[in-house]
């Protein structure tokens, strides 16, 4: 049968004449050969001939031809992309002595339909379940911190210190159970007895409560400042101590450290009365704590889309440079982690000598044992000897003696697509584990890819070939001054006048894009400091076109407010529906928002803001009824200045601007 052809360039012979004798006349004007028989017309013909020719013969190069090309280009395929996911691992009961989950060891698969292999995660560390119990109680009630005595684990509070949150609950009232281990990745169950229907006032389906773990400071943290990061409720059974006892079930965070409370120092796990503004959010009364204890109840340990290979042997040297071996179990994955290396035998020793993988011989010296690993393709590659003039044959990396044996320590092999399984999926666990009852994914696994097809190396290719080290086109500027600064978010080239710079407009990067409780991003945090303006331009600078000059400046900004008048369903609350329609609004109207969740790209640069979409976002909050009243304000976000008229049906925003939020004017009603 006849192969069909995937042709590179369309281009015949006769469009490739005809477009240079349109440029002939564009370009050189005084040109006066224009029939076949002249000499100039015979030399466009024989080079479209020629060139015709060669698009034919491309075209022909077989596939795998084109993976050596890529090589000579130093472009490899890129192997596939293992999946991550967390896997939930839980106890059959409360633990005496550890539990310890092998890395490498433990598999977890998903249950394969008829005629499928299971897809399997390994555990990437080996992580130890130690049986823990609080070892310290403490109360902060009202600025004023007290311990409370700790008997085998349980803390049972008598007279006044049962009111976990103080008798006039404020908030920052907190209640604190200390441990002498950290607490990383472990789930934790606080048991709890306590008066039932005592803490009055909330509601018990979002009981105002915060849940957290010491962490460590960060370092521009002030001296014996304390750092907490929020832990996940799994469960709740105590409504908010009101139940007259119950269980609460917490994920801790992933990585904690000891803090100082009450004098004490240990492992904290805290209880916060948090604050929101709210009534349905306060204690009118606290609730009363006859008994508190904890235990562990399983970890959450990572794990990844790959299986683990080791000491497996490659062959045996024939002592010659440039030599090629092969891993057996294909696709391997990029290594990650340092034993993941080659390792040398040499004939009548019984040590392996491990060599080290690079990424190029360019630099290897002929003593350096060096090699290069190709997961893509499994193959392991040598140094070479390369012919120098006037120097001869260098050798680029050692070779191994004749007669030496080669393995490989140990390599990934996996990953792909098929990795990414949805929530749950992963149950059975291959090799049961003393202590554990039961293993799941609590999310669907993430990021598996793959390997790289030849049709998207070429495409690569064509990219890496075209290198933005140089800055000429709008979109050239905008992608280098990313480059230039982690600093930065997002950069629009505009228009330069004529004999002007090229304005190069910079958006800095927020480390708190839609914060919470919900509002405006501060004016300040999106300009960008003069250091950061400093680094783009010097950047930009080294790589414009000669004759051109760059003024790199703050992003421009157009503030948007918005006032709403809106009607509630018959018994929902108008104070939270307030509440939700500000977090909408502000998660929508942000340089780093365009939709209900936030757009990757951010807010379009010269998009305007429209009454219709900002009643869709109004809408698409529930318990919404109807919008009675909807109006668009513009304001100068920097002199804090609002525009006396609405701005109708849609505010318009300049080309080079970007949009922000003002402090919008929200009002919510039942009919």
């Amino acid at each position: 049968m006849t192969l069909e052809l995937q042709p590179l360039d369309d281009l015949r012979f006769q469009a490739l004449v005809s477009q240079a004798r349109k440029r002939i006349a564009l370009r050189c004007p005084e040109w006066d050969e224009h029939n076949v028989s002249d000499p100039g017309i015979t030399l466009i013909e024989q080079f479209a001939s020629m060139i015709e020719m060669l698009g034919y013969r491309i075209d022909r190069i077989p596939e795998r031809l084109h993976v050596s090309l890529l090589r000579l280009l130093d472009i490899e395929l890129a192997p596939p992309v293992a999946a991550t996911v967390d896997l939930e691992f839980r106890l059959a009961g409360p633990v005496e002595r550890e539990v310890t989950i092998p890395a490498h060891e433990t598999e977890v698969t998903t249950t394969p339909a008829p005629g499928e292999r299971p897809i399997a995660f390994q555990v990437s560390e080996t992580f130890v379940i130690r049986p823990l119990r609080p070892v310290a109680v403490a109360l902060r009630r009202g600025g004023r911190v007290d311990s409370l005595a700790v008997s085998q684990g349980v803390c049972r509070p008598s007279g006044p210190d049962r009111a976990g949150f103080g008798a006039d609950p404020a908030p920052g009232d907190g209640l604190y159970l200390g441990f002498a281990e950290p607490l990383d990745r472990l789930m934790l169950r606080i048991s709890v007895d306590a008066s039932k229907a005592w803490g009055a006032g909330i509601d018990p389906s979002r009981p105002p409560l915060q849940w957290e773990a010491s962490a460590r400071p960060s370092a521009a943290a002030a001296p014996g400042q304390e750092r907490w990061a929020a832990a996940r409720v799994l469960k709740d059974t105590t409504k908010g101590f009101n139940a007259g006892g119950g269980e609460i079930d917490l994920q801790m965070p992933e990585s904690t450290a000891a803090a100082q409370v009450a004098g004490e120092r240990w492992h904290w796990v805290r209880c916060r009365l948090a604050e929101d503004g709210q009534p349905d959010r306060r204690y009118r009364r606290p609730p009363l704590i006859d008994s508190i204890t904890a235990h562990v109840i399983g970890a959450l340990v990572p794990a990844r889309h790959a299986s683990r290979v080791t000491n497996e042997e490659l062959g045996v040297s024939d002592g010659t440079p440039a030599q090629t071996f092969h891993v057996r179990l294909l696709p391997a994955l990029e290594p990650s982690s340092t034993d993941e290396l080659l390792e040398v035998r040499e004939q009548g020793s019984v040590d392996w000598v491990p060599w080290t993988a690079v990424e190029s011989f360019a630099d290897s010296r002929a003593d350096d044992r060096h090699f290069r690993f190709d997961p893509a393709s499994g193959r392991i590659e040598l140094g070479p000897a390369i012919l120098v003039p006037r120097k001869g044959w260098v050798q680029h990396g050692a070779v191994p003696p004749k007669g030496a044996t080669l393995r490989m320590a140990s390599y990934h092999h996996g990953g792909g697509a098929s990795g990414n399984v949805t929530t749950g999926s992963l149950r059975i666990l291959r090799k049961g584990i003393p202590g554990v009852a039961s293993v799941r994914n609590v999310a669907a696994a993430r990021g598996g890819l793959d390997a790289e097809t030849i049709d998207v190396g070429r495409q690569r290719a064509e990219l890496e070939l075209r290198t933005r080290d140089r800055a000429v086109t709008a979109q050239d500027f905008e992608f280098l001054a990313g480059e230039a600064t982690p600093r930065v978010a997002r950069a629009r080239c505009g228009r330069p006048l004529p004999g002007s710079a090229i304005p190069v407009y910079v958006l800095p990067a927020v480390p708190d894009r839609f914060p919470e409780p919900p509002r405006a991003l501060d004016f300040d945090d999106l300009t960008p400091e003069k250091e950061v303006l400093a680094q783009v331009r010097a950047y930009l600078d080294e790589r414009r076109v000669l004759g051109t000059s760059v003024d790199v400046q703050p992003v421009r900004l157009r503030g948007i407010q918005v006032a709403v008048d809106a009607r509630v369903e018959k018994f929902a609350d108008p104070l939270r529906v307030e509440h939700e329609i500000r977090r909408a609004l502000y998660r929508y109207v942000n340089p780093f928002g365009g939709s209900l969740e936030g757009d990757p790209e951010g807010w379009a640069f010269g998009r305007a803001v429209t009454e219709g979409e900002l009643r869709a976002v109004v809408h698409a909050v529930p318990r919404v009824k109807r919008i009675s009243l909807l109006r668009i304000y513009e304001f100068d976000p920097g002199r804090r200045e609002v525009q006396p008229h609405a701005a109708g049906a849609a505010a318009v925003i300049g080309r080079d601007e970007l949009v922000c939020s003002g402090n919008h004017a929200v009002a919510c009603s039942r009919d």
